[in-house]
């Protein structure tokens, strides 16, 4: 079962999506790609971004258990808080979740510590204000944690108007280019339900309940760009400069 839900596009129609039963790629980078197609192939991907100028970050576990990393063309700071001046990735690549954006922008984080660095003046004000406070050891969130970023949008820059959206009811809402919509109707009735929990990690997905089959996907009649998918597979609820530190998350008081 993968660790993670991925939905990553990158430059000339490239992408891959994951989930807990499917794999999709196009057109990824030859280093990522041999991966796939060395023998033995990876196990299972936990985190793939896709950025510009060929940029990439990989984490994967090998057929023998090992979770193991790549990358490629990485911000200058996003390189110095992965390795911290040590000879090798000092991040919990577990939980480690990353995301790339225009101008060597990105937002990373693990459950212990968080970067960032270039975002949006807009979101780079989001993150603040829910910062209670940070040095170089650590980072501490507001209300005893839980407003730690955690996310279940997918945004992709070489796509601006796509995205792919997860609800803590368990709903799914897509726009994606057409050529990826083979692959994402195939994986959609499959996307698990997740449990969010106090962590600053991305959800987790679950173990899913039998539903009945979904009603078939409906192709519009102007082929555009892809309406917004909405998916439920059942009823239940679910639970779920540059910047750098630890969280902190406090426990709860009774």
């Amino acid at each position: 079962m993968t660790v993670f839900v991925t939905f990553t596009m990158g430059p000339h129609e490239a992408y891959f999506f994951n989930s807990p039963t499917h794999w999709a790629r196009r057109n990824l980078p030859p280093d990522v790609e041999s991966l796939f197609t060395n023998q033995p192939p990876i196990k299972d991907v936990l985190e793939l971004v896709l950025g510009e100028n060929g940029a990439y970050f990989l984490s994967f576990r090998t057929p023998d258990g090992q979770i193991l990393c790549r990358h490629y063309n990485l911000p200058n700071p996003l390189i110095t808080y992965l390795y911290n001046s040590q000879p090798h990735v000092v991040r919990d690549l577990s939980t480690l979740s990353i995301t790339l954006g225009s101008y060597e922008s990105y937002y990373a984080y693990d459950r212990n510590s968080a970067s960032w660095s270039n975002l949006p003046p807009t979101l780079e004000k989001a993150v603040l204000n829910r910062l209670d406070f940070q040095d170089e050891q650590r980072t501490v969130w507001k209300e005893r944690g839980t407003q730690a970023p955690c996310f279940g949008l997918y945004l992709f820059p070489s796509a601006p108007t796509s995205y792919v959206l997860f609800l803590a009811s368990g709903k799914a809402f897509s726009n994606l280019p057409e050529y990826t919509w083979t692959d994402y109707n195939k994986m959609a009735p499959h996307l698990p339900a997740t449990l969010q929990t106090q962590m600053p990690i991305p959800p987790v997905p679950q173990p899913r309940s039998p539903h009945p089959n979904p009603p078939p996907f409906q192709y519009p009649s102007q082929s555009v760009s892809q309406p917004r998918f909405q998916y439920d597979p059942s009823a239940r609820p679910i639970s779920n400069g540059s910047h750098q530190g630890n969280y902190v998350t406090p426990p709860l008081q009774s």
